[in-house]
């Protein structure tokens, strides 16, 4: 209780600024931070940020407002159950007023509040048709309301960054930046037409972000765009009209159109311009469009390197249009043509190896690793092929490479595998060498660090003797734990003294995880021969020794 009051105090500013968009003003160690957060329908932050100096993400604050946000919803609705308070008043107020009163309040608090003016645009702007002046149709009328809503937020967030900017010429107050969140809250909203199926609305508002956004930001200090999250306000849009895309309800010939039109626009971002070939690429399926698979190979011919990622970008594209249009055998084609992207090269070879193919599965693989930075996905299917063809020194060499750093359970039975038991003796002997070579130093001590691949290495061979004299020597708490399964069964007396050892080392630490710590110890002892025994004379010993000590008793009782 006393942690949430000092939170609730250093909250110097709550307010929802749309339906489910809050804004937050912090008192920190190092300031005052604004905290922005929208909430989902089941009170969850799914949006959010914090101009906290923070590495972690989340910092800690947003679990703290995303609390008193909840607290303070609770306390509205309880203040809205009590039929004698404000609310009754407001009811009282409202129906006194005539409809042009209350319409030139709204409008005059509207002109100096942010929140209200975008409040009333969110709920009403889909009333406007053909009434605002900025984007025209082919009539010199603008069906879509929201370009001059959004063109005149992101102007009055350029304006307000250049009245705020710092007194010393060097920073920009970003704060400032309210407008930009109204276009999180367009993007919210343009959500909420998609669940309710109305795509009309949710395309005009995608269309005046993307648009808006990116004449913005074309022409604002690239400083303050570089600051802000271009990703999601150039991003989101297009996801949210991808899903509008796959829907039979939509008209996906218009929007095909549409993006034709757009996107060789010079205003727009390389990212932009994929995200529409991205789009145009779901809207092809639909309107079974040949034109998509053209304009996707010229786009291929002004690529010089066809193994980059943005050849493999194109590709996959008609690769896409092709398997969701009946034509999967000009899609396998694509892919077999293209072997020098590595992606499409490893498909190829998985497919021959399916296929049986070893031999042509092998030299796809061999061909392409030498020189090259590959995925642990490659030698994984080289190992595949080598075991159908029997090839010993590859399956040994590859295997090797999965156990060289660490141990692993399959790989090492593989790798033995490939011994006979007269050579297997040595070459294990080889292997902890490794392990033990690459396990580090300390210092002018030359002590090795322990090596969890030995420890490991040990157990899997079942040399129980070696793994008890290793654990000794490099004892600690979490290694006993982990280990001592396979050593009680052989050594149950000297693994609950080595347990012994550390837990009476742990024992002289206060605090309740070291206390919970040593319970869970102590529970592991009981369950080795004899150790109850043990375990009872070490509770008597802590009770006399930690007499003072009353929760570390009182969680000892739990035994």
């Amino acid at each position: 209780m006393y942690y949430y009051m000092i939170i609730m105090n250093n909250i110097i500013d709550l307010q929802e600024i749309s339906r489910n968009c809050w804004r937050a003003k912090y008192q920190g160690n190092y300031g005052t931070y604004t905290i922005k957060m929208t909430l989902d329908r089941n009170g969850k932050a799914f949006n959010y940020s914090c101009s906290c100096p923070s590495d972690y993400y989340p910092c800690k604050h947003i679990a703290m407002i995303q609390e008193a946000i909840i607290e303070r919803i609770a306390k509205n609705q309880r203040l809205s159950e009590d039929t004698g308070g404000k609310t009754q008043t407001t009811k009282e107020l409202l129906n006194e007023i005539s409809a042009q009163e209350l319409r030139d309040f709204v409008e005059r608090q509207a002109r100096y509040n942010h929140y209200l003016d975008n409040a009333i645009r969110l709920e009403f702007a889909h009333k406007l048709t053909g009434k605002l002046s900025g984007k025209s149709d082919e009539n010199g009328e603008n069906p879509n309301p929201y370009f001059a809503i959004l063109r005149e937020s992101l102007e009055e967030a350029s304006l307000d960054i250049e009245l705020n900017y710092g007194e010393d010429g060097d920073y920009y107050d970003y704060d400032a930046l309210f407008d930009l969140e109204t276009v999180d809250q367009w993007l919210e909203k343009a959500r909420d037409y998609v669940k309710d199926e109305n795509y009309t609305e949710a395309i005009l508002i995608c269309k005046a972000c993307i648009e808006e956004f990116a004449r913005w930001s074309k022409y604002t200090d690239s400083e303050i765009v570089e600051y802000i999250d271009s990703y999601s306000y150039e991003n989101i849009p297009f996801e949210i009209m991808g899903q509008i895309a796959a829907s039979p309800d939509t008209d996906a010939k218009q929007l095909y159109d549409y993006c034709l039109s757009e996107m060789n626009k010079d205003v727009y971002s390389e990212s932009a311009f994929n995200r529409f070939n991205d789009l145009l690429m779901t809207l092809a399926v639909r309107v079974n469009s040949s034109e998509f698979i053209a304009l996707q190979n010229n786009l291929l011919k002004k690529i010089p390197d066809k193994s980059s990622i943005e050849a493999e970008k194109i590709l996959r594209r008609e690769i896409f249009f092709y398997n969701n249009t009946q034509q999967s055998e000009k899609a396998n084609a694509l892919i077999e043509q293209n072997i020098q992207i590595e992606n499409f090269r490893y498909k190829v070879a998985e497919t021959r190896f399916a296929e049986q193919k070893y031999a042509e599965a092998r030299k796809l693989i061999d061909d392409f690793l030498p020189g090259q930075n590959h995925a642990q996905r490659w030698d994984e299917l080289l190992l595949q092929v080598a075991q159908k063809e029997n090839d010993i020194p590859t399956i040994r060499s590859t295997a090797f490479s999965f156990i060289s750093r660490s141990h692993n359970q399959k790989y090492f039975s593989i790798y033995k595998a490939t011994f006979t038991p007269d050579e297997w003796q040595s070459a294990f002997e080889d292997l902890l060498l490794h392990y033990d070579k690459n396990s580090g130093n300390y210092g002018a001590t030359k002590k090795r660090y322990f090596s969890g691949a030995i420890a490991d290495a040990l157990l899997a061979e079942g040399a129980t003797d070696r793994l008890m004299q290793y654990i000794e020597t490099n004892l600690t708490a979490e290694r006993i734990e982990k280990y001592h399964p396979a050593l009680a069964a052989s050594y149950p007396e000297k693994t609950l003294e080595l347990f012994r050892k550390v837990i009476d080392e742990y024992a002289t630490n206060t605090g309740r995880s070291n206390y919970e710590y040593v319970l869970k110890m102590l529970k592991l002892m009981k369950k080795i021969d004899k150790g109850d025994r043990t375990v009872s004379e070490m509770v008597s010993r802590y009770r006399i020794e930690y007499k003072n000590r009353r929760l570390m008793l009182e969680i000892l009782r739990n035994l």
